[in-house]
């Protein structure tokens, strides 16, 4: 891009042709040198990241290439919003403490300007008879920002066209097709965020993630779901495989004798829940029948937003069923529990999480993977069938 010594603008070879393109064309709007330095103090140009600002000029409109390609919303030219227009610069004229819209040089004429917004003012130009507008001009280190802000500068209170649940889905799925972004939720959910935070709310969001994904196919899952189904339905995540790969005994009892079990030294299960009932059933009658541990290992089964609040919740739910467990023992024996029990002989015992949260690039930013056996936080913890409850930590 043609740039003057030091200071990023654009060239006075551009800003000549678009003087003597603009010298007596029609111009009801009244727009000029002092309209533009006016708005710049009531409007100043908006910051983008990734974005350099090269000035605010008056663009021939012959000189602005209006690409649906660079458009954020999906549409051609909307009449009645061109009408609203129209009749507002007739009535109001030019308004100075609106953001003008913006727009890049075009690599391929120097004197053009790629518009990455403004679709529906040049068609209102056309129709008001004015042959120039004003463009603040900006370059950006990369596409994904360019787009960014393709899509942030509809964010103002003027009259505008809405961006749609269905218009950001599309700029997420163009963004991954074009290499812009990793196929990954992390990725979608980020791009997401900078692209409708502060226009949509959480859960509209959210919808459009979900409708990113879908449209994209093959995404990465960074929320590893894992089945307790067994055999080529089960999946690639499930929760037998994940139990061998670590080196832990397979969960149950299954096809093996007390003897093997109490070998064995204890006798694992997965939950989903921290006082799943058929699992502390199982767990308390095979762990005090054969004097061994039971650790229960947890997870989510399916998709949860936040992790850490669920894991929390998992261990409250975990103590509470031990206390009812404590509380119904003592109730039958007439035994009160003024110092407490011996843990080391209640045999239901909680061994941490399975990883859930995983990113294919931890480097790249975000939380780190999580790998292995982790704490409520995500963190890796080693597992020793003869170590202590992880409630107690």
């Amino acid at each position: 891009m043609p740039l003057d010594g030091n200071i990023r603008r654009l060239s006075l070879e551009i800003q000549n042709e678009w003087d003597r393109t603009n010298l007596n064309q029609p111009n009801p709007l009244k727009l000029d040198d002092q309209v533009v330095q006016e708005s710049l103090k009531l409007a100043p140009p908006l910051k983008f990241e990734g974005g350099t600002h090269l000035g605010r000029h008056l663009v021939p409109s012959t000189h602005q290439d209006f690409g649906e390609d660079d458009q954020s919303r999906n549409k051609g030219c909307d009449p009645n919003h061109v009408d609203g227009l129209v009749n507002k610069y007739t009535l109001n004229g030019y308004d100075i403490e609106t953001q003008p819209p913006i727009g890049i040089v075009s690599e391929n004429n120097r004197f053009s300007i790629r518009m990455l917004g403004g679709f529906n003012r040049g068609k209102a130009c056309l129709v008001f008879g004015q042959a120039f507008y004003i463009v603040d001009v900006y370059e950006f280190t990369n596409p994904l920002d360019k787009r960014v802000a393709t899509s942030q500068i509809n964010h103002h209170k003027d009259l505008s066209l809405s961006q749609t649940i269905n218009d950001y889905v599309k700029e997420i799925v163009n963004a991954a097709e074009s290499n812009e972004i990793e196929s990954t939720e992390t990725a979608i959910e980020s791009l997401a965020n900078r692209v409708a935070g502060g226009d949509k709310t959480n859960n509209q969001i959210k919808a459009i993630v979900s409708g990113a994904i879908k449209l994209i196919g093959s995404v990465y899952a960074n929320f590893t779901v894992y089945s307790s189904k067994k055999g080529t339905s089960a999946g690639k995540y499930t929760l037998a495989s994940w139990l061998v790969s670590y080196n832990i005994a397979k969960q149950g009892i299954e096809h093996r004798t007390d003897e093997e079990l109490i070998s064995q030294g204890y006798i694992s299960y997965c939950a989903a829940e921290g006082d799943n009932k058929s699992t502390w059933a199982r767990a308390i009658y095979h762990g005090q029948r054969l004097g061994i541990p039971v650790w229960i290992f947890g997870y989510s089964s399916t998709r949860v937003d936040d992790l850490p609040d669920f894991r929390k919740l998992y261990m409250e739910e975990f103590e509470d069923y031990k206390s009812i467990m404590i509380d119904w023992a003592s109730s039958i024996t007439k035994f009160t529990l003024e110092d407490g029990i011996d843990e080391d002989a209640f045999c239901v015992k909680f061994a941490g999480f399975l990883p859930q949260h995983v990113k294919p690039n931890a480097s790249k930013g975000g939380s780190p993977t999580e790998v292995g056996l982790v704490n409520q936080k995500g963190e890796s913890i080693v597992f020793d069938y003869l170590g202590n409850c992880l409630t107690l930590s």
